[in-house]
């Protein structure tokens, strides 16, 4: 695994839309995010298209992918936003191209499918954190601050941390490394049995998601529970899952049949995650959530959980 070369002021970088569309004002929020940042954005086509849920069709929104990364003018890629769409484009990247080109690649949710693909196909880092859409003028300066040096300084890079006043905890202890891999679940599961499959042998597994009932969770978990992920990798790394609890019962529309009693997220993680007995840890502040780490997705990590969690950043390569 391979970092790609950092970005400099002035660094000539592209908005892509893998996923969903956003309105104007948005897309004007993420060119004045890119120039916050100090960079020169170019905005791709699939940025002011509309195809249903999705930003353009497929073959627009992968060309876009293709153009921005065999550009030499072009430096990084900021996926404009999650939503829908990424997985029905896997096939139409060139990731041959691509591990001959890297660039530094930003995003996550639904950008997901595309981080595992890279980081599997064309052994070099992606950086699964804020997109520009949110507009970055206003971000928290913990959040800015993650997505800088990561994105300017990777050689500095050192440890993963939190906010000062969120807490990880440990789940179960142990000391491991390995590469760090994943991301929202939904995603992850929805490319089990593809070519596209998530690899965890021997990795760290990060996973979060939003907005999901409990029963959803675990469906997911379960699904990549029996395609031997959590057997296979050496760590795992729970984020923050926003949202994710049963609605209120006075929420719910009319004449829908809910079950009286659900099982909650720590029951879930008890009963499908835990009996593997990994190094786990829970509430590492990435994905749905702010403030938020930026995560170095194919980077070596260690991950130490005996008292004091630490994820510390092995080696730069």
């Amino acid at each position: 695994m391979k970092y790609p070369a950092p970005l400099k002021p002035r660094d000539q970088v592209v908005l892509v839309a893998p996923s969903s569309p956003v309105p104007e004002k948005n897309l004007q929020a993420a060119v004045e995010s890119i120039e916050y940042m100090g960079l020169v954005p170019m905005v791709m086509p699939s940025c002011r298209m509309r195809h249903g849920y999705m930003a353009g069709p497929d073959s627009q929104r992968a060309q876009d992918i293709n153009t921005a990364f065999v550009r030499e003018d072009i430096r990084g890629i900021f996926c404009l936003r999650g939503g829908y769409g990424t997985t029905r484009i896997l096939p139409l990247i060139d990731f041959d191209m691509i591990a001959n080109n890297p660039k530094v690649f930003v995003g996550y949710s639904d950008v997901t499918a595309l981080h595992t693909a890279i980081t599997q196909r064309c052994d070099f880092v992606t950086y699964h954190g804020p997109m520009p859409n949110t507009d970055y003028r206003e971000l928290d300066q913990f959040t800015l601050d993650s997505l800088k040096k990561c994105l300017f300084s990777p050689e500095k890079l050192e440890k993963l941390e939190n906010p000062a006043d969120e807490t990880m905890k440990i789940l179960h202890s142990g000391n491991t490394h390995g590469i760090l891999t994943g991301g929202n679940i939904s995603l992850i599961m929805s490319t089990l049995g593809s070519p596209y499959e998530i690899d965890t042998k021997g990795k760290i597994l990060f996973l979060e998601d939003v907005g999901e009932r409990p029963y959803r969770l675990d469906k997911s978990l379960t699904a990549i529970a029996l395609a031997g992920k959590f057997r296979d990798c050496s760590g795992i790394i729970l984020g923050t899952f926003a949202e994710c609890e049963e609605p209120a019962p006075e929420t719910v529309p009319p004449n829908t049949v809910i079950a009286k009693d659900y099982l909650s997220l720590e029951q879930i993680i008890e009963e499908v995650i835990l009996p593997w007995r990994k190094p786990t840890l829970f509430n590492l502040r990435a994905g749905h959530i702010y403030p938020q780490s930026t995560l170095p997705l194919g980077s070596e990590i260690s991950l130490n959980l005996d008292s004091i969690p630490m994820i510390s950043i092995s080696k730069m390569i």
